[in-house]
This record gives C-alpha cells, sequence and structure tokens, in this order.
C-alpha cells in the first residue's frame, strides 16, 4: 500500500480547508458590511485620494463665482431615462449605489460610496470618497475636495448632474 495517504494527514487536510472556507466567508461579510456602511462625518475613505483630500484645502472652482448664491438644487442630466430628477442639496449628500446614501444611483460604475457634496466654510464642496472610476467636476477628476457652485456638473459614472 505504497499510494495511502495517513489518516492523520486527511484529517489535517480537512481542518486546514475548513479553516480557508471560513476566512472566506469572513472576508466576503467584512467586505458588504464595509461597502454597505456610510462614512461617518467627516472621513474620507481611499488610499492616495484621502491623503491628498486630507492634506489639501477647498480651493474655488474655475467656474464658480464667489459672489453668487449657494446652488440648493442638483439634476440630472444623463442619462436621458433620469433627466430632470431633482434632489434638495440641504447639508450633506452622499452620492454612491449603497442604500444608506442619499442619492443612490443603480450604476455598475459607481462605488457603494462613490462622493460626497457638502457644506463647508467655503460654499458647497464636493469630494470623491476614494471611488474606483473617480468623480469628476466639469470633466476634470476631482482628487481633493473643490468648491463648486451654480452651473458645475458632476459626474459619477455615467450619471451627471448640475448644481441650480
Amino acid at each position: 500500500m505504497s499510494g495511502a495517504v495517513p489518516d492523520a494527514l486527511l484529517t489535517l487536510l480537512r481542518w486546514c480547508l475548513l479553516a480557508l472556507i471560513y476566512l472566506f466567508f469572513f472576508r466576503v461579510l467584512q467586505a458588504t458590511w464595509h461597502g454597505a456602511l456610510a462614512p461617518a462625518k467627516g472621513s474620507i475613505r481611499g488610499g492616495a485620494n484621502a491623503r491628498l483630500a486630507r492634506q489639501a484645502k477647498p480651493v474655488a472652482a474655475p467656474s464658480a463665482p464667489q459672489s453668487a448664491a449657494a446652488p440648493s438644487r442638483l439634476v440630472v442630466v444623463e442619462p436621458a431615462d433620469q433627466a430632470g430628477t431633482v434632489h434638495v442639496v440641504n447639508g450633506e449628500l452622499t452620492i454612491g449605489r449603497a442604500a444608506g446614501c442619499q442619492i443612490t444611483l443603480d450604476d455598475t460604475y459607481i462605488s457603494q460610496l462613490h462622493a460626497r457634496l457638502s457644506s463647508g466654510e467655503s460654499g458647497l464642496v464636493v469630494e470623491d470618497l476614494g471611488s474606483t472610476n473617480g468623480t469628476y467636476l466639469n470633466r476634470q477628476r476631482v482628487t481633493a475636495p473643490v468648491v463648486v457652485g451654480q452651473g458645475d456638473r458632476i459626474q459619477v459614472g455615467s450619471t451627471v448632474m448640475e448644481l441650480q
């Protein structure tokens, strides 16, 4: 019986396989749990974007006049089937696929917690929350919190929204 495997080795391999399966399920649950939770107010999730955002101070966008009144509505411009949808801007809005977001969008190019629009000292500020595909303001990628104003367009995934 030169090809027989000892029972002790088989038992050890079974326990290792079982441990790997439990570890896999634990990681899936952990990723799901963290993806569904909204970030705490003032926190930024992500790697390089988070470091840059912590160091950077909000800067005025070129199209944001200082004397203009703060925008109060976010209107969906694209895609056509959602065009005209209005979201009222009150304090803070999170944008993403997670159910906890104030603006929930069903788009595979949008992260669970993709972006945040909030009132800052300089006015309304948009920031990317470490999303995979990025957040764009007037077709330029947002890498740090940026002050936005009337007429600015924010793009997440294939959804384009305009501040009014």
